[in-house]
């Protein structure tokens, strides 16, 4: 049978022309960037919005906004400047997402239970890792094309903003807070030194999220789609790390489960360079998966959600946009 009476090839040039693009690894850098600079350029300003007109509206604004950018990424992305303007799009939406679930959260959730909501609501960043490293090169390679992955991402999203215009609550304050109260939060040393440990810890997330696929096709020659489900094993762990440390950190105090979790991430991090057979790397992906940032980042949230509401009432979703900013840094940071 021919190539052009396959099925699937037949849909994969209908829905994805061109099948490939020319683009430099700079180009290619520059549009990865172009995502992670407008999320992290709108963390704050989005808290900002959140605090002021409720987490809702600026949650189902943003977050639509992220939706057509990755639909323009699978439908228009022909060329470099469209596909950086879309991924700039993309990142731009979701920078608010962020803010307004955790600030929803720790508004409508009672401090005991902030640590395990927190670990909940990590799990969709987990699940998301896991679920696009495992699917995006089968799915490129099925369809032969780039954009298939994105195309196929837009369904879900759009179904995810049907569900947050029936189900999510409404949490706004009754009076703006005022400059001088988020002076006072932008200047506490305890967040600072809470968002610096969250930022080194994610910074070694994703060092290994996204040059463990290229690290494992270059340096031990596995396939596109071995690799990426290899790498994906971080999140495999990280689901259910997330709500244990979550909820021992509900029980336990935050500090004591840090200091125990952060260290130990360090090492397995450590060990990722080390490994060399098949079998070493699965084994050491999943352990630094429950140690990995993923899994720490419940502790930090609920620790940042602790503080603000007793010193900083009123400024949670600029709290957590100040935290989500500094922490997401890292994945611009070289």
């Amino acid at each position: 049978m021919s190539r052009d009476r396959r099925p699937h090839a037949r849909l994969g040039r209908a829905l994805c022309r061109p099948q490939r693009l020319n683009i430099t690894s700079v180009q290619a850098g520059a549009i990865t960037s172009a995502y992670f600079l407008f999320y992290v350029l709108l963390q704050i300003p989005s808290g900002f919005a959140a605090d002021r007109w409720g987490t809702r509206r600026v949650l189902l604004v943003m977050f639509s906004l992220s939706g057509i950018g990755i639909f323009g990424l699978g439908l228009f992305g022909t060329s470099f400047s469209l596909l950086l303007f879309f991924s700039a799009l993309h990142g731009f939406g979701a920078g608010a997402y962020y803010p307004c679930s955790f600030a929803t959260m720790l508004a409508a959730v009672p401090p005991e239970k902030r640590g395990i909501s927190s670990g909940l609501i990590g799990m969709g960043m987990a699940l998301g890792i896991l679920g696009g490293m495992a699917m995006s090169g089968p799915v490129y390679e099925f369809f032969g094309s780039y954009r298939a992955p994105f195309l196929l991402l837009t369904i879900p999203t759009a179904l995810m903003i049907a569900l947050f215009l029936k189900k999510l609550p409404d949490v706004r304050n009754a009076d703006s807070p005022s400059w001088k109260t988020y002076k006072r939060l932008f200047q506490d040393r305890d967040l600072w030194k809470i968002n610096i440990a969250t930022f080194t810890s994610l910074y070694g997330f994703w060092v290994a999220a996204t040059w463990g696929p290229t690290f494992l096709q270059i340096e031990r020659s596995f396939s596109l789609s071995k690799s990426g489900l290899y790498t994906g094993l971080i999140a495999l762990t990280a689901l259910p790390g997330g709500v244990l440390w979550g909820r021992l950190s509900d029980r336990l105090g935050r500090k004591r489960i840090a200091l125990f979790v952060l260290p130990v991430s360090a090492a397995a991090l450590f060990l990722l360079t080390r490994a060399a057979t098949s079998g070493q790397i699965i084994a050491v992906l999943l352990f630094f998966g429950l140690f990995s940032n993923t899994a720490f980042s419940p502790i930090a949230v609920s620790w940042v959600g602790d503080i603000v509401s007793r010193r900083h009432p009123g400024s949670m979703g600029a709290a957590v946009g100040f935290f989500n900013g500094t922490i997401m840094s890292s994945a611009v940071v070289p």
